[in-house]
């Protein structure tokens, strides 16, 4: 009689902050999602924080730890992490983000976990200096742990593929951001009817100072007074609330600008606006952008990061070179003009759905995380 061998699944666990439900925390919510339904892999998770992902994570029935950050120092994190490494017999864990990658790091290594990657979401936001040694002596540890404890580092775009491949030489994969795109289309299209005729234009993010906020607001100012009359909606919150509240009614725009705080899921209220606007300094490849062109949403943005290779350089989006307030308002007077926001829409639809829905992105992680183990990808020593 010929004896059956059954190859187990390869245990990944994640980690991750989970302290914000912004790309990187959506991105990471949609891949153990998508991970959780493969014979291949077996996920888990730990997360630093209580908030959406980890409830969200467990709702999924993915075995989660929370290793509270608010409740514990960085040794304790790392011994949680160790724990639950050796509770859910984990081959490899997946990083996702600066502290994150540390902590796991050194966790793995006391778990006795020989593989580790890392998915860098975005460019940083803040550029470390001597002025800061501190943060400049933790951004050199991250790097040098990197290179010597994980086998690969995972970029969402090109741009990042290449500002990465001189700090990580050999080990950059691109693997893009993803979304489920039916899912998003069953669940909030068609679009309610309109019941005005003023224009919506939209920003999703957090407000901090990189998503350059004060460029929309000032932007939907410029509209109004050349006559396109639009109602400015902000969906989320963050700690230039006030400055920004300030800011519009100084400009006299308040009762033109509706700021609707954090909403889950922003994809409701993103499916109603007649355009988006995406104005921050930097991006890597974002998570709202996918979800704007799954929904149809005409969508002008900053020409930076992974933006002009998610808009396919501007067939299935506007992109901005003049970074400034009149720049976003003369590309959103040049989409509302003829048949060019029809155009560009149908084009993002096509794009989302052929290059960054869940089924083939997903397949390249399983793929990556099987050739780590598999060694074919060297292993740390």
């Amino acid at each position: 009689m010929t004896k059956q061998f059954t190859v187990r699944p390869i245990s990944v666990t994640q980690i991750i902050s989970g302290d914000l439900w912004a790309g990187a925390e959506v991105q990471v919510y949609n891949l153990c999602k998508a991970l959780h339904t493969s014979p291949d892999i077996k996920v888990t998770a730990v997360v630093f924080n209580l908030g959406i992902l980890n409830d969200r994570l467990v709702e999924l029935g993915i075995p989660v730890t929370l290793a509270d950050e608010t409740a514990t120092g960085p040794l304790g994190i790392i011994k949680a992490i160790a724990s639950h490494c050796r509770t859910q017999d984990t081959d490899l864990i997946h990083t996702h983000g600066f502290k994150e990658n540390i902590l796991g790091i050194l966790g793995k290594e006391l778990g006795g976990v020989h593989y580790s990657i890392r998915t860098v979401h975005g460019n940083p936001e803040h550029k470390f200096s001597w002025k800061k040694p501190h943060k400049w002596l933790a951004s050199r540890v991250d790097i040098g742990l990197g290179r010597i404890r994980q086998q690969a580092v995972i970029a969402v775009s090109t741009q990042l593929q290449m500002a990465l491949e001189p700090q990580f030489p050999g080990m950059v994969h691109k693997i893009c951001n993803f979304i489920d795109v039916q899912e998003l289309r069953d669940a909030w299209l068609p679009k309610p009817s309109k019941t005005s005729p003023e224009i919506k234009v939209g920003i999703v993010g957090r407000l901090v100072p990189v998503k350059r906020i004060d460029l929309f607001i000032t932007a939907i100012h410029l509209l109004n007074k050349e006559g396109i009359y639009c109602k400015g909606v902000i969906i989320g919150d963050g700690p230039l609330r006030s400055e920004l509240e300030r800011l519009a009614s100084n400009l006299g725009v308040k009762d033109h600008i509706d700021f609707l705080g954090f909403i889950d899921p922003a994809a409701e209220e993103m499916s109603t606006l007649d355009v988006l606007l995406m104005t921050s300094d930097h991006e890597g490849l974002p998570m709202t952008l996918l979800e704007a062109m799954a929904l149809s949403v005409p969508i002008v943005a900053h020409k930076t990061g992974g933006i002009p290779e998610l808009l396919n350089d501007g067939d299935c989006g506007s992109l901005v070179t003049d970074h400034t307030s009149s720049g976003y308002a003369s590309a959103v007077k040049e989409l509302l003009r003829g048949n060019l926001k029809h155009r560009l829409v149908e084009n993002a639809f096509l794009q989302v759905k052929r290059s960054f829905s869940s089924e083939h992105n997903t397949a390249d992680y399983i793929h990556l995380y099987k050739k780590t183990v598999s060694k074919e990808v060297s292993p740390s020593r």
